[in-house]
């Protein structure tokens, strides 16, 4: 959006934190999606659409909520690396510098500008001057903008891709409760699906056995997702990160502004993550074209103050949902 605006825009990109796996894009995040660019899922970040949940929470048998009950359509399960790589081809199209395995490593102010020097490979001495900094670092912070990095996370998620014995995508994203956490698995489109166990760090510090271990005991205990257990698991890579809701004291600065989940982290079980991060981005490119050509008589800290408070209020909202959300959970019947 900057860049088709007329800014210069260069996107500093290190793989080094992405999460891999699979993504569900909600079907109101894929329509905005295909609004700027109709052909976005049919090339590069093709996926399984998700036609129904399946869920089995404190009930006696699994629920199914059929997608075409969402006003938007289905959702669409898409490798997390080619649904990433897609978004930066977009933005290169758009007229957008990318700077692919460059690692950010310190920021300072020069000249009323900001400088970033870069780990490019072996190099160490990559300089960029840029008169605004977008954060888009997703859940890890970065100290550069009084934005304290020491947090633990109280809630993690335990990820993996089960292989399936066939080749034929299922169309139903699995949610289960159980006494520990809960459960999710997503459809990959060879056949195979991704899952995911959302529990307490301190559950994870109660495990007797390896990562792994602990990780398939879990999942055989499951009713929905056992079955997708396959027979050989000594191939089964276990990865973790952080799950719970994330908020950060600021959201703008001096000259900075961040976006997605930099500006706040959602809780995972909403799936809000990607239609939040395509919201702050509207929002943040705007204020970051306001703030570098204010309006006359306007000023530029207006801009960024008004996204703030939009930021906040969006945070806010979610709090709320996902407090009404979980209450009406607890207080379900069969808990």
């Amino acid at each position: 959006m900057l860049a088709r605006s007329g800014a210069r825009v260069s996107l500093v990109h290190w793989g080094g934190y992405a999460p891999g796996g699979i993504e569900l894009v909600s079907g109101r995040a894929r329509r905005v999606i295909e609004q700027h660019c109709p052909d976005f899922f049919q090339g590069v970040a093709q996926g399984v659409e998700v036609h129904e949940t399946i869920s089995l929470w404190s009930t006696p048998e699994p629920v199914v909520l059929n997608a075409m009950f969402n006003p938007w359509g289905p959702g669409l399960a898409v490798e997390r690396s080619l649904f990433d790589q897609a978004l930066r081809d977009l933005a290169w199209t758009a007229g957008a510098e990318v700077l692919p395995d460059a690692k950010v490593v310190r920021i300072e102010r020069s000249n009323d500008n900001w400088e970033l020097s870069m780990r490019v490979g072996e190099d160490d001495s990559s300089r960029l001057h840029a008169r605004f900094v977008v954060l888009a670092t997703g859940r890890a912070a970065t100290p550069f903008f009084d934005r304290p990095a020491a947090w633990e996370s109280s809630k993690l998620v335990l990820m993996t891709s089960l292989p399936s014995q066939d080749d034929e995508p299922r169309h139903a994203l699995y949610v289960e409760s159980t006494s520990r956490g809960w459960w999710y698995a997503l459809p990959a489109r060879n056949g195979s699906s991704f899952a995911g166990f959302c529990l307490e760090r301190p559950e994870l510090k109660k495990r007797g056995g390896s990562l792994k271990e602990f990780f398939v005991e879990e999942l055989c205990r499951t009713r929905l997702l056992s079955p997708l257990l396959p027979h050989d698991i000594g191939n089964l890579h276990i990865s973790g990160r952080m799950a719970d809701a994330r908020p950060f004291h600021r959201a703008t600065g001096e000259n900075w502004i961040s976006v997605g989940d930099a500006a706040y982290a959602p809780d995972p079980l909403s799936g809000m993550g990607i239609e939040l991060a395509i919201e702050s981005a509207r929002l943040g490119a705007r204020a970051v074209l306001e703030a570098v050509t204010p309006l006359a008589g306007s000023k530029s800290n207006d801009a960024l103050a008004e996204y703030e408070a939009a930021m906040r209020g969006h945070a806010q909202e979610h709090r709320s949902t996902v407090a009404n959300y979980y209450g009406r959970l607890e207080n379900s019947p069969g808990e």
